[in-house]
C-alpha cells in the first residue's frame, strides 16, 4: 500500500482504532447521572427544547397522579430529578458550571454563588473560567509527537552487527472549526554518510457536513522531488465512506489516480476497498476486518498487473487487560500469467504490552525468504522509538529454531505457565469487589427502571394503538447491553443483572410522530427506563422495529445517535 493510500486510510479508521485503546476507563457510579440523558436532548439543547423534553417527562411523572402512596413516594424522586435537570440547564450560569465540573459542581454552586455576591462579579468568574476551557480547548486542538527510528542489522555469514539507518521525525497537528486540519511532518535521515531531509504536509477542509477535501504534499530531498494530491472524501451511505484522489509529481501532470471505499457490513465486520490507476499500471485490494471484544480478524487479496496476487491472513487478540498478540500469514500466486507460481511472503508474530496509560513497548518477529527481522518499539504519548534489526541469513531449519522459533515458544511459555495464571487469578479479584461495589446500586437502578416501565406502560399501549392507525413506528424489540454475552447460568450475579435488558417500553414512549431520536454524546444507561447491566463496558443498542408495515434493525453503540426510521434500517 503506498503512503497516499495509508494517510486516506487513516482517517477512516480512527473511530476503528479506539477500539484497541486499552487505556483503563474511569468507572462511574450507577448515581451519577446525565441530566442530558435524562431529557433526551442534545448537548447544545436550546431553552425551548429543554421545555418540551421537561412538560413530557412531568405529565408522565408528576406524584400528583398517582393514587398508591408507595408509587407517589417513588414518582416523587424522580419528579425532583426531572425538574432539577431542567432547572440546570434552563440557567445559563448553572449549565455552564454543569457541564464543566458535573453534579459535584452543581452540588458546590452555593459556594460559588455565595463567594461573589454582586452578579457582575459571578458572571465575571464564569468569564474566566470560560475562557480557561476555550484556551484547553486550543491546546486540545495542537498536538506534537516525535519517532526516532534506529536500524540495525546482523549478517550471519560475517557474524557482524552494522548500522543500516536512523530516521527523527516529528508531527504536528493543528485542528480548526473554521479553517479546517493541517499535519506538517518534517523528519531527516541517514544512511552511512549520507542525510536528506523529508517534509510531509496535509489540509483536512469539511465542504458539506458528510464531504471533505484534502490536499497534501509529500518532499523527499532524496528523490529531488516531490508528490501533490488532492482528493475528496464523503460518507456516501450510513454504513459507507469513500475517496478519490489524484497524485501528481512535479510536472503537475495527473501520475495516479486512486480511490478507497470503506462499508460497515455489520456491528462487527468492515469491507475495505482500494484501487490505483497508473501509466502501465493498475492495482486493487480487498480487505474483510471482523473485530469482537478487541479481538480482530482480517484478510486482505492484493491484485496487480505485474505481481498476480497476494494475500495475507491476521489475527489480533488480547491476552490480557494490558497485553496484545498478533499474527500473520501471507503467500502470492503468479496469477494472471503463472497459475503454478506460488509461495510464502513471510509470517509474523507481535507482541504488545501496556506499561502505564502513556506508554507501552512492542516485539515484532518477522521471517521471509530473505531475512528475519525483529523489531522492538518503545512508544510514549508524545514520543517514539523504534529499532528495526533485520538479520540476512539462509532459511534453514537451524537458524529458523534460533532466530524466530525459540524466542516465540520461550516467550509463549512464559506468558502461559506463569503470568497468565497471575493475571487470572488478579483479574478475577477485581471482579469479585466490583460485583459487591456495586451489586447494591445495581439493585437499586434496576427497581427504578421498572418502576418507570410500569407508569409509562399503559401510556405506550395507547402509542401504540395511535401508530397502528397510521402504520407508523411501532418498536417490536429492543436490548441494551452486552449484546454479544449470554447469562451464566452458574454465576448468581449474572443471573441477577444479566448482560442485556428489555428497553422496548422505554423507547416506545420515546416516540413522537413516527419518529425517535436519541441523541449522541449521552449515555442510554441514563434514560428513563434503562439502567446499566454492565458498569464500565462497553453496551450497545438492538432495537427491531416496523414502520409502514415492514420491518427494520439497527444497532448502535452507547453514545451514539439513534434516529429511526431510516431506510436504510429495513430487513430485505
Amino acid at each position: 500500500m503506498n503512503k497516499i493510500d495509508k494517510d486516506i486510510l487513516k482517517m477512516f479508521e480512527s473511530k476503528e482504532n479506539d477500539q484497541f485503546d486499552d487505556q483503563e476507563k474511569d468507572e462511574k457510579k450507577l448515581d451519577e447521572v446525565d441530566f442530558y440523558s435524562i431529557l433526551n436532548i442534545s448537548r447544545n439543547a436550546t431553552d425551548d427544547e429543554i421545555k418540551i423534553a421537561y412538560k413530557k417527562l412531568a405529565f408522565t411523572y408528576h406524584p400528583d397522579k398517582q393514587t398508591n402512596e408507595e408509587l407517589k413516594k417513588e414518582t416523587q424522586d424522580i419528579f425532583t430529578l426531572i425538574t432539577l435537570a431542567k432547572d440546570t440547564l434552563s440557567d445559563p450560569k448553572l449549565r455552564a458550571i454543569y457541564d464543566q465540573f458535573g453534579l459535584e459542581g452543581i452540588e458546590h454552586s452555593k459556594a460559588i454563588v455565595n463567594k461573589y455576591k454582586e452578579v457582575d462579579k459571578l458572571l465575571q468568574a464564569l468569564d474566566r473560567i470560560q475562557k480557561e476551557n476555550e484556551e484547553d480547548k486550543l491546546i486540545e486542538s495542537f498536538s506534537a509527537t516525535g519517532s526516532q527510528s534506529i536500524s540495525l542489522a546482523y549478517h550471519h555469514e560475517y557474524r557482524h552487527f552494522f548500522f543500516k539507518t536512523l530516521k527523527s521525525g516529528a508531527q504536528f497537528d493543528i485542528k480548526t472549526q473554521k479553517y479546517g486540519s493541517f499535519e506538517f511532518v518534517p523528519s531527516i535521515t541517514r544512511k552511512k554518510s549520507l542525510a536528506w531531509f523529508g517534509l510531509e504536509t496535509s489540509y483536512l477542509y469539511p465542504i458539506t457536513q458528510n464531504t471533505e477535501l484534502f490536499l497534501s504534499n509529500n518532499y523527499q530531498e532524496a528523490n529531488e522531488g516531490s508528490i501533490q494530491t488532492i482528493g475528496l472524501k464523503s460518507l456516501l451511505s450510513t454504513n459507507t465512506y469513500g475517496s478519490i484522489h489524484c497524485a501528481f509529481f512535479d510536472s503537475f501532470q495527473p501520475a495516479r489516480l486512486g480511490c478507497l471505499v470503506t462499508r460497515q457490513l455489520s456491528p462487527t465486520v468492515t469491507a475495505i476497498f482500494r484501487g490505483t490507476l497508473q501509466k502501465e499500471f493498475w492495482q486493487g485490494s480487498l480487505t474483510l476486518k471482523r473485530i469482537v471484544q478487541k479481538r480482530l480478524f482480517e484478510i486482505t487479496l492484493d491484485s496487480n498487473s505485474l505481481g498476480g496476487l497476494s494475500g495475507s491472513i491476521t489475527r489480533d487478540i488480547p491476552i490480557s487487560k494490558k497485553s496484545r498478540i498478533s499474527l500473520s500469514l501471507g503467500g502470492y500466486s503468479g496469477f494472471p500469467h503463472y497459475f503454478d507460481q506460488y509461495g510464502f511472503t513471510g509470517a509474523s508474530v507481535g507482541l504488545k504490552r501496556k506499561m502505564t496509560k502513556v506508554f507501552d513497548i512492542d516485539l515484532l518477529m518477522h521471517v521471509n525468504p530473505s531475512r528475519y527481522l525483529y523489531v522492538i518499539g518503545l512508544h510514549h504519548r508524545y514520543q517514539s522509538l523504534e529499532i528495526p534489526i533485520p538479520i540476512y541469513a539462509d532459511l534453514s531449519l537451524t537458524t529458523s529454531l534460533v532466530f524466530f522459533t525459540l524466542p516465540a515458544v520461550t516467550l509463549t511459555l512464559i506468558k502461559f505457565l506463569i503470568v497468565k495464571p497471575l493475571m487470572k487469578k488478579k483479574e478475577q479479584k477485581k471482579i469479585l469487589e466490583k460485583k459487591e461495589k456495586y451489586a447494591e446500586q445495581a439493585r437499586k437502578a434496576k427497581r427504578k427502571a421498572e418502576m418507570d416501565i410500569m407508569l409509562v406502560k399503559q401510556l405506550v399501549e395507547n402509542k401504540i394503538l395511535k401508530e397502528k392507525t397510521k402504520n407508523g413506528l411501532i418498536i417490536q424489540e429492543a436490548v441494551y447491553g452486552k449484546l454479544d454475552e449470554k447469562i451464566d447460568h452458574s454465576d448468581p450475579f449474572s443471573i441477577e443483572f444479566p448482560p442485556t435488558i428489555d428497553v422496548t417500553i422505554p423507547l416506545q414512549y420515546l416516540v413522537e410522530d413516527s419518529k425517535l431520536v436519541l441523541h449522541g454524546n449521552n449515555k442510554k444507561s441514563d434514560l428513563l427506563g434503562f439502567w446499566d447491566p454492565r458498569i464500565s463496558e462497553e453496551k450497545q443498542l438492538k432495537v427491531t422495529y416496523f414502520f409502514q408495515n415492514r420491518l427494520h434493525r439497527t444497532t448502535v453503540n452507547d453514545i451514539d445517535q439513534l434516529l429511526i426510521p431510516l431506510k436504510s434500517h429495513l430487513i430485505q
